[in-house]
C-alpha cells in the first residue's frame, strides 16, 4: 500500500481530476479495506490467530518386500497416492536415503519397566554405537511421571555415560512425554531436510498424561515424526499395551516391535536403522477443498505384484 500511495503522492493533480477522481477513490478503498482488516484483528484482541491452509504435503514413505526388507529402486511408476479416496495425479518421489537423522529415543523408566531397563540399556548402546554418523542428532528423553533425563547426543560414546544412572520408578506419563517430544528443537530447529523419527522404548502403560493417545499421535503426524515402539516380553503373550504401541506406531508410519531378549532388542534397532536409511519422501500439492475437512487421509498403494507393502502416516491436517 506505500507504494501505491507514493505514486499517488507524485502524480500530477490533474490525472485524477480527468479520470473522474477514480484514482482518489482507488485509494480510498485500499485504505478501507486496510483499516478494516487492522480495526478486525484489534477487536479480535492480542491472542487473535488467523490460519493459512497447508499448499503442500511431505510424506515419509517406507517401502518393503514381504519380508520386510527395505526396498532399494522406487520410482513414481511403483505406486499410487490416494488423498481422501482420490488418486493424487502428480507427485515427486526422491529417496531420503542420505539425510542426516533426527531421533528420539525415549525411555519409559517407570515402576512397570524396571525388569528390562538393564537389557535395554545394553542393546541401545551397541546398536546406536554402530548406526550413528556424523551428522545424526540423538534426543534422549527419560521418563516416568514426568521428564527426568534430557540430552542431545552427536557422539555415541557419550550414550555410555548419560545412560548410566537414570532416575527410575513411579507412574508413566507417556503420552504427555511423546507431545512434548515432538515440539523439541532437535526436530524444530533444522530448516535442512532431515528424517525424523521417535524410538519408543515402553510397555505402552499410561496412568498420568493430561493428554491422550490420539493427541500424541496427530502431534507426531503434524511434525512429520514416525513413531517406533520397542516392548520386551514374551511375544506369544500379548498385553493391553501392545495394542497401543501398535496404534502409535501404524498411525505415524513407523514400526512396533516386540522383543523377548537382548539379542531381538539389537535385531528390532537393526531394522528402525535400515528403514530410516532407505525410506523416501513423497510430496505433492494439496489439492482443493475449500476448507471443508481439517484432516485428509492418505494411502499409498504398490502397483506392483511382488508382495511390496508402503507405510506412511495415515493423513494430513489442511491448516499448519
Amino acid at each position: 500500500m506505500g507504494r501505491g500511495l507514493l505514486r499517488f503522492a507524485g502524480a500530477r493533480k490533474g490525472s485524477a481530476l480527468r479520470a473522474d477522481g477514480q484514482g482518489v477513490r482507488r485509494t480510498s478503498a485500499v485504505f478501507l479495506v486496510t483499516f478494516l482488516t487492522v480495526a478486525a484483528a484489534w477487536c479480535a484482541g492480542p491472542d487473535a490467530v488467523f490460519h493459512k491452509r497447508v499448499s503442500e504435503v511431505q510424506f515419509t514413505l517406507v517401502a518393503t518386500d514381504q519380508n520386510n526388507r527395505p526396498l532399494p529402486r522406487l520410482s513414481p511408476a511403483d505406486i499410487m497416492v490416494l488423498d481422501d479416496g482420490q488418486p493424487v495425479p502428480r507427485f515427486e518421489l526422491r529417496s531420503a536415503a542420505d539425510l542426516p537423522l533426527r531421533i528420539g529415543i525415549l525411555l519409559d523408566l517407570s515402576d512397570s519397566t524396571q525388569k528390562s531397563w538393564t537389557t535395554v540399556r545394553g542393546a541401545l548402546i551397541r546398536a546406536l554405537g554402530r548406526t550413528m554418523n556424523r551428522d545424526d542428532e540423538l534426543l534422549v528423553l527419560a521418563f516416568n511421571s514426568k521428564i527426568e533425563l534430557e540430552r542431545v547426543v552427536r557422539d555415541p560414546d557419550e550414550l555410555t555415560e548419560v545412560l548410566k544412572n537414570p532416575p527410575a520408578g513411579g507412574l508413566t506419563a507417556l503420552y504427555d512425554t511423546l507431545y512434548q517430544a515432538c515440539d523439541h528443537n532437535v526436530f524444530t530447529g533444522d530448516p535442512q531436510p532431515h528424517r525424523s523419527a521417535l524410538v519408543l522404548f515402553s510397555d505402552g502403560d499410561d496412568d498420568l498424561s493430561l493428554h491422550g493417545e490420539s493427541e500424541a499421535i496427530a502431534r507426531a503426524e503434524r511434525s512429520g515424526i514416525a513413531i517406533y515402539t520397542v516392548t520386551t516380553h514374551n511375544p506369544k503373550k500379548k498385553t493391553s499395551g501392545d495394542a497401543v504401541l501398535h496404534n502409535l506406531a501404524q498411525a505415524t508410519g513407523g514400526r512396533d516391535f516386540v522383543a523377548k531378549d537382548a539379542a531381538q532388542l539389537e535385531e528390532a534397532m537393526a531394522a528402525i536403522h535400515d528403514e530410516l536409511r532407505s525410506s523416501y519422501l513423497l510430496y505433492y500439492r494439496v489439492p482443493d477443498d475449500s476448507g471443508k475437512r481439517a484432516f485428509r487421509r492418505v494411502r499409498v498403494i504398490s502397483t506392483q505384484t511382488d508382495g511390496a507393502q508402503m507405510r506412511s502416516r495415515e493423513g494430513y491436517f489442511t491448516a499448519p
